[in-house]
């Protein structure tokens, strides 16, 4: 198997292709930082004054009455940290500063996606439309064996190009912004405590990965069974850009929370997240994407194991 996946990362790393998406990542860090360092020059804002109208918008919304129970408790959750700041003089993460940076440089995995989907479309039906599939399957190596090197390699591309993202954010930052003087709160229990805002930005970068991971296998699986990287690449980003909107229609609908899209983004269980159906937990969305990855990459091995390759 170790054969197998370093076949298949030097092959992957020989397309021109391959260099171009790592390329436009690392212009994309760079050119983010730029525009963040931009902007933030033009934000001078008063913490205080704005913890102030934050309490004030959160008591408005509760006074409204329309908010849902989670929502009810994260915006008295707010309050008190708002308040507990103000009393504390204990200024937020500033917004011109490496964590806040890289916190807001989560935004690139969506080009991670965008990469390991083209990557995971093209993996399998490229072997078939150059004619190499037939070279590959004479091996004495099986079938299933072929398929999961391939599938794991683009689960390694995918994890390496997100690993050097955080890498080159947290440096980028440390050049253009430095550490900030502030301090992330959250409430454990009945009591306010300090956050590592490294750590939040690591945590938030592993639930991006549940939206990812569901990209790649849904294209992997599609490229494995109709040979075609055109419609894996065009499916899968159809139903990305879609998804959310699919879901909002089909909201008043029990089933829709059964839906593999309405489950992908584990960042709405965040504090500030929004969830379109209501009921969501975690463990529940969690338990959704493994049962249809299991469908996917069982599909996606029935067909590529039974399929006829005529020489």
């Amino acid at each position: 198997m170790l054969k197998l996946l370093q076949n298949e990362w030097m092959k992957l790393w020989h397309k021109k292709g391959t260099w171009v998406m790592l390329i436009l990542l690392i212009l994309g860090v760079f050119a983010f930082a730029g525009l963040y360092k931009w902007t933030g020059n033009l934000e001078k804002e008063n913490w205080k004054a704005a913890e102030e109208q934050s309490i004030k918008e959160q008591q408005s919304m509760i006074s409204a009455g329309d908010l849902s129970k989670d929502e009810l408790q994260e915006a008295k959750d707010s309050i008190k940290i708002s308040e507990y700041r103000l009393k504390n003089n204990v200024p937020p993460v500033e917004t011109k500063s490496t964590e806040s940076y890289m916190e807001e440089g989560t935004i690139l995995l969506s080009f991670i996606s965008l990469f390991g989907t083209i990557i995971a479309a093209g993996i399998v039906s490229s072997e078939f439309s150059t004619g190499t599939i037939k070279m590959l399957l004479t091996r004495p190596i099986s079938r299933a064996k072929i398929l999961t090197s391939k599938l794991l390699t683009v689960f390694i591309f995918v994890i390496t190009l997100a690993a050097l993202s955080l890498v080159l954010t947290f440096i980028c930052g440390s050049i253009l912004f430095g550490s900030s003087d502030g301090t992330d709160l959250v409430i454990e229990g009945n009591k306010i405590v300090e956050a590592s805002s490294i750590g939040h930005t690591l945590y938030m970068y592993v639930l991006n990965f549940g939206d990812i991971f569901m990209s790649v296998i849904f294209a992997f699986m599609i490229g494995s069974i109709f040979r075609s990287s055109s419609l894996a690449i065009g499916l899968t980003l159809f139903i990305n850009f879609t998804g959310a909107s699919l879901v909002m229609l089909l909201s008043k609908y029990e089933f829709v929370k059964y839906l593999w899209i309405t489950n992908t983004d584990l960042t709405q269980f965040e504090p500030g997240g929004f969830s379109i159906v209501d009921g969501l937990t975690m463990p529940f969305s969690l338990t959704i994407l493994v049962i249809y990855a299991i469908i996917f990459l069982v599909a996606s091995f029935i067909t590529f194991i039974k399929r006829d390759v005529t020489a």
